[in-house]
Order: C-alpha cells, then structure tokens, then sequence
C-alpha cells in the first residue's frame, strides 16, 4: 500500500503536467501558470479520485462475479468521458486565461460550452487510441499500478488535448 500510494504522489504531482508541457512544447508555448495548474490539479485532484474509481471497478461484482476486463474497460471509458475531458480543458483555459472567465455571464457560459464542444470533439476523436489503452490498463496491470497507467495514457492524451484546444475551439 505505501508502495501505491508513493507511486500515486509521483504520479500526480509530476506525469500530469509533465505530459501537458510536452503538448505546449509541440506547441511552440511554455506557460508557467498553467504547468503550475496542471501540477495542482494532478497532484491535488487526479491522484486521489482516479485510483479510487480503480479500485471502485475492481470491488464491482455483477450476479457475485467480479467484473470482466470489458466491464472495467467500460468502466474505465465512462469515467473518462467527454466531461472529464471538458473539465481538463477548462483547467487549462483557466490556466492560460489568467482565471479570468469574461466580464458577463454570456462570456462565462461562452467559455463553458466551448469547454464541453472540445471535450466532446476530443473524447470522440481518441476513441480508439481510448479504448485500446484502457483495455491494457484494465487487463494487464495490476490495481496498484492502473493509475500510473491511466497517468501514461493521459500525459499521451495531454498531448493531443493540447493540440485539440486548438484545433476544437
């Protein structure tokens, strides 16, 4: 356990905005607030509630039988869906917008929306790549490890939600 928990702490604190800093580089950008952004909220945020949902997929029982590696590959994909994307990508404007959401509602609800449409493009554009790496989380590594897998795959993704901001918005 203290072994998962350290891996954890690394992971968070370090491979979530190590992976965004790739994308901003591939960029041609470096943006200090927003590395410190990515830090906090993998460190603060993503470290605790994604291995918990692991560990919620693996206490699963369906007719007493734990779930199948499709089941948690599913699984898996639902926690990671357009929102969650949505939601990193807001983190991200908040970061390079200097938490500023415009001066009305009209602005805030504006950036929102634009948000979740990049969310929902992006979620939908890595599908497959999604799929397969989830299937390889949930079926090769052990519970201990799926979060510093589930880290890869998402500083991988950090790269292509990067360039989707971009492209999406």
């Amino acid at each position: 356990m203290k072994s998962e928990k350290t891996i954890n702490l690394l992971v968070g604190w370090l491979l979530y905005p190590l992976g965004d800093l790739v994308g901003q580089v591939l960029l041609g950008k470096f943006e200090p607030e927003r590395i410190l952004v990515m830090t906090l909220v993998g460190g603060l945020l993503y470290r605790f509630e994604i291995p918990a949902w692991f560990r919620m997929l693996d206490s699963i029982c369906i007719a007493g039988r734990p779930l199948t590696w499709i089941g948690r590959t599913i699984g898996a994909m639902l926690y990671f869906n357009p929102l969650w994307i949505a939601r990193h990508v807001f983190f991200i404007y908040l970061a390079t917008h200097h938490f500023q959401l415009g001066t009305d509602f009209s602005g805030a609800l504006a950036v929102i929306l634009n948000c979740l449409v990049v969310g929902l493009k992006s979620f939908i554009t890595n599908l497959p790549i999604s799929v397969v790496g989830n299937l390889i989380i949930q079926t090769k590594l052990p519970v201990q490890y799926r979060f510093a897998g589930s880290a890869t795959l998402s500083a991988i993704f950090a790269v292509s939600y990067a360039i989707e901001y971009l492209l999406f918005r």
